[in-house]
C-alpha cells in the first residue's frame, strides 16, 4: 500500500510544455522584437496581480494589449491572436500515467496560474480530481499555505500527501509543511518511484516506464511561456520563467473543481483565443 494517500502534482514542464511559438508569431505579424510580448505580460505587476486572482485573465490579457498598443501603435492589437491562442503542447506520457494513479487515488494540480487553467485542462483533455489555480486560492507557491489550502480541500493530511514538482524551490516550500515532495526530473524516473511505493501501474512491454527514458523538455514555469531560469526572491509568471518567488505561465483557474466541464477562457480584445 503506497505511504501516501493522495498525489498533488504542478502543471508546467510536467503535464505541459511551452514553445513560445503563439507569442514569436505574433510579435512576427506586429513587427515587435523577440520577447518584447514576455516582458510586457509576464515581467509587469499585473501579471502578479493575475496569478493570485486580483485581476482575471482577460482583464491581465486586455492591460498586455492596451499597454503594447500605446507603445507600437494600435495595429498590435489584431496580431496577439496566435499569442492568446496557444495553450502549450500537452504530454501525452504524462497525462497517461495520470489516468493511472487516479483509479487508485485522488490527484490534485496545483499551479501558480491565471483563472484560465480550468478551461486549459479542458482544452488539452487532462482530468485531475481537484484544481488549485494560485488565482483561485488567493496566494501562490512558495507560500506554505498554497500547500495547506490544497490538502485542506483534498481532505488530506499533509503527511500523508505526495506532491512532485520540477522546482527544487516548490519541492522545500512543500517539505516544510510535511508533504512528501520529490522533484520531478522524468517520467522514467517518475514511474519507478511510484512502483517502489507500492503503486500498480501497468508498464507497457518493453519499456522500463510509460514512456522511454528520454531526457524532458526543459521545464517553463506553470501557466509559463518563457525558457526556464532559476527563481529570485520575487513572484512567479506562469508565461515561461521561475518567478522571483514562485513560477508559471500565463494561464490559471480555482480551486477544487475538476478540469471536466470548465467554462470556454475569454478571448482578447479583439481578437479570439
Amino acid at each position: 500500500m503506497p505511504p501516501f494517500d493522495g498525489l498533488l502534482f504542478d502543471m508546467n514542464g510536467l503535464f505541459r510544455h511551452w514553445h513560445n511559438t503563439g507569442a514569436r508569431t505574433s510579435e512576427s505579424l506586429a513587427g515587435l522584437p523577440e520577447g518584447t510580448i514576455a516582458r510586457y505580460a509576464y515581467d509587469h505587476p499585473t501579471y502578479r496581480l493575475a496569478r493570485v486572482g486580483v485581476l482575471t485573465d482577460q482583464q491581465w490579457a486586455d492591460n498586455v494589449a492596451d499597454r503594447l498598443a500605446a507603445d507600437f501603435g494600435p495595429h498590435v492589437r489584431d496580431a496577439l491572436g496566435p499569442w492568446r491562442a496557444d495553450r502549450g503542447e500537452p504530454d501525452d506520457h504524462m497525462i497517461s500515467l495520470l489516468a493511472q494513479i487516479r483509479e487508485h487515488m485522488p490527484v490534485g494540480v496545483l499551479s501558480n496560474c491565471t483563472d484560465a487553467l480550468h478551461a486549459d485542462l479542458q482544452h488539452h483533455g487532462i482530468e485531475f480530481d481537484h484544481v488549485f489555480p494560485s488565482a483561485e486560492l488567493g496566494v501562490d507557491k512558495p507560500s506554505p499555505e498554497a500547500y495547506h489550502i490544497a490538502a485542506r480541500r483534498m481532505n488530506i493530511s499533509p503527511h500523508t500527501l505526495a506532491y512532485v514538482d520540477d522546482e527544487p524551490t516548490f519541492i522545500h516550500a512543500a517539505q516544510t509543511v510535511g508533504i512528501q515532495a520529490r522533484l520531478f526530473t522524468g517520467i522514467a524516473d517518475l514511474t519507478a518511484h511510484l512502483h517502489a511505493s507500492a503503486l500498480p501501474l501497468i508498464i507497457p512491454p518493453g519499456r522500463s516506464s510509460l514512456a522511454d527514458s528520454t531526457a524532458p523538455v526543459p521545464p517553463l514555469n506553470c501557466c509559463s511561456r518563457r525558457p526556464h531560469r532559476p527563481p529570485d526572491s520575487s513572484a512567479c509568471p506562469t508565461a515561461g520563467r521561475v518567478d522571483r518567488s514562485s513560477r508559471s505561465r500565463a494561464a490559471g483557474t480555482p480551486d477544487t473543481r475538476t478540469a471536466r466541464g470548465s467554462p470556454a477562457r475569454s478571448n482578447l480584445r479583439p481578437t479570439a483565443v
